[in-house]
């Protein structure tokens, strides 16, 4: 795995979770002024920069190796921030290390049965099955640009190169496109491996604020009351105008619900 320390030395340190398909949806984040003051965490997971894992990870052996990295840095307080496949990670670690993880914040979780009230699971999977099937036949037959233009077409829209391109310049693009395989051939596996229900949605008592797009899916919107209805210390906040992309368009008014959610807890902890 790989990751950026930025912004101090702090044994405690905002920790943030990138989405599928590619690792860089949290650069324009970890640059905002207003989380300057606090120490951050990028992880980018083993795989997603063309470093395979020598045998095939589940979803807790990430994790994992992300528990031991934050030990390794002498962080031992962690907030984590999730954007999509991202949050799968930070619900487990939550799980997995309730004494690591003090709050999370969930941005656009994604269409998974796991997460999703019982009866979406048809039609989502009716409409995102095709389209990640064919994604991940280009991704097995080595059409990575195929493979990242199917997905990512059905998930953020079209206009998902211009918002890419905005936010990390046409290299960022290009790096996107080239090291987007892990997804499809050790990700996609781990995730639809992966178990979570109401019952262990109860063992996560730290803080949840769900973030989503306002004008992303209603099956999202589902999601995000599903799981604010389901985990017992939840609230949420949409984005007016904004869809799965947030973290690319809207990094600013994301780093400003982080950083009040931050705030939020500070007081509830010196109350």
């Amino acid at each position: 795995m790989h990751y950026t320390d930025s912004g101090g030395t702090s044994n405690e340190a905002l920790v943030l979770l990138h989405a599928g398909i590619f690792a860089n949806w949290f650069v324009p984040l970890d640059e905002q002024p207003v989380l300057a003051d606090e120490r951050r965490i990028q992880v980018i997971r083993t795989g997603y920069l063309n470093d395979p894992p020598a045998t095939p990870m589940s979803i807790q052996d990430h994790v994992r190796e992300s528990a031991d990295l934050l030990r390794a840095l002498g962080i031992d307080r962690v907030r984590l921030v999730a954007h999509s496949a991202g949050v799968v990670y930070a619900l487990q670690m939550a799980l997995d290390y309730p004494d690591l993880v003090t709050d999370l914040v969930l941005s656009e979780p994604p269409l998974i049965n796991p997460l999703m009230p019982v009866e979406d699971h048809a039609a989502v999977g009716a409409v995102l099955g095709p389209v990640l099937g064919s994604a991940v036949q280009a991704a097995m037959r080595g059409d990575l640009a195929a493979a990242f233009d199917t997905a990512m077409t059905g998930l953020c829209g079209p206009d998902y190169p211009d918002a890419i391109t905005a936010a990390l310049g046409s290299a960022g693009l290009t790096q996107a496109r080239a090291n987007c395989g892990y997804f499809f051939t050790g990700e996609i596996p781990a995730v639809n491996q992966w178990h979570f229900d109401e019952e262990l949605a109860q063992r996560i008592e730290q803080p949840v604020h769900l973030v989503g797009g306002g004008d992303s899916p209603p099956f999202t919107h589902n999601v995000i009351s599903y799981l604010a209805r389901i985990l017992p210390n939840a609230d949420s906040t949409y984005l007016i105008g904004q869809n799965h992309l947030l973290p690319l368009t809207a990094p600013a008014e994301l780093a400003r619900l982080v950083a009040a959610h931050s705030t939020r807890e500070l007081a509830l902890k010196s109350a």
